[in-house]
């Protein structure tokens, strides 16, 4: 066995150890949350910030566009050992693909990853999540539902389509200045872009996401602007140490609930009022159509724009990458899937009880 040869097999052997050292540690939630997410991510988040954050585009994009590309070029090259039945170099190029693809897994839970795993937000901001009654369900919706048609009153989404730049630099900085979470969150490696082409991500059915390897939180600044500012603050929630999809909700409706800009505030009530109607529609489908009819017209307007929109763009491609990414969560510790989004409406009816005085 030539040396080259045996480098590979000790990096394969090398990084299997490391995948069952992250699925051990991934079972101690405790662990992960104290020495992880609280230590670890905290000082190693500086890094990709450092190298990645003060660009101004997506360097995210570009590496995922590579690593699919070099990848069609190693299979291409596969192909062609196998027909020309070269089978050294066949077994070379698949240890080098498996080596890569392990080491791109083993290097995602490292760089973020464990962030999956670490214990609840319930628990690190003292929520009871259980028990939680329809009346007190109902008491909230109704309030948030008369909120967030006040709040439609007072703006007009429309001015805000040609200040989106604006809503990202001025919740960055939001979100920077924030110390609600701050006992457990990485609060020094925060920023939000763009996608490199963001008509091209609606064809995903993309409203937002957070690039695991460069830690660029991306925004799509194509979709209606009554919705980008609920979706970059959850986006930051994830490049803060944020794994769980509805807990990066809560975060981001617990943050813009008392911002001055009331046109923030209204992103954030309707989003959660909306979350808070699609499981109610599960639940009770009668109490649903009640407190949905008591949406004003000017926010029908603004969800029929919405919906008018992502139309315009999603199809069956979209439906792939929604069963894809389905599994995905699945796989990191999200059994719901996508539907772990609903969930955000234990933790705001917990939190709008505490916060009430009703609970502890």
């Amino acid at each position: 066995m030539e040396k080259r040869d045996k480098i590979a097999v000790f990096t394969l052997f090398v990084l299997f150890i490391g995948t069952l050292i992250f699925s051990v540690k991934e079972k101690n939630s405790q662990w992960i949350e104290v020495f992880y997410a609280q230590g670890f991510y905290r000082f190693y988040s500086h890094v990709p910030r450092f190298v990645f954050g003060y660009i101004p585009f997506s360097l995210g994009d570009l590496f995922y566009v590579a690593v699919v590309v070099f990848f069609f070029y190693l299979a291409a090259k596969l192909i062609g050992n196998l027909w020309k039945r070269r089978w050294k170099s066949f077994v070379r190029l698949v240890l080098s693909m498996i080596n890569l693809l392990i080491g791109l897994y083993c290097f995602f839970y490292l760089s973020w990853g464990l962030n999956y795993y670490r214990q609840p937000i319930s628990t690190n901001v003292h929520l009871q999540v259980d028990s939680l009654r329809l009346a007190d369900y109902l008491m909230v919706l109704n309030d948030f539902l008369d909120s967030t048609n006040t709040l439609r009153e007072h703006v007009n989404p429309s001015q805000w389509e040609e200040r989106k730049e604006v809503i990202q630099k001025e919740l960055t900085r939001w979100v920077k200045n924030d110390t609600a979470f701050a006992d457990f969150l990485s609060t020094d490696q925060i920023g939000a872009k763009s996608p490199i082409n963001s008509r091209m991500v609606s064809f995903f059915g993309v409203s937002g996401y957070f690039n695991p390897f460069t830690h660029e939180a991306q925004v799509n600044k194509a979709m209606p602007a009554t919705f980008l500012p609920f979706t970059t603050v959850h986006e930051l929630a994830h490049q803060q140490g944020i794994g769980f999809e509805d807990e990066a909700n809560f975060i981001a409706f617990v943050r813009l609930q008392h911002h001055p800009q009331a046109f923030y505030r209204y992103s954030a009530y309707l989003q959660t009022s909306l979350y808070m109607l699609r499981e109610l529609q599960g639940m009770y489908p009668a109490l649903w159509k009640d407190y949905k009819e008591r949406l004003s017209v000017k926010i029908l307007i603004d969800l029929e724009r919405e919906r008018q929109f992502w139309s315009e763009y999603t199809g069956w491609f979209d439906d792939v990458m929604g069963l894809f990414y389905n599994q995905y969560l699945k796989h990191n510790n999200q059994r719901e899937g996508i539907a772990r989004y609903d969930r955000m409406t234990r933790l705001v009816l917990a939190y709008e009880l505490k916060t009430r005085g009703c609970r502890q």
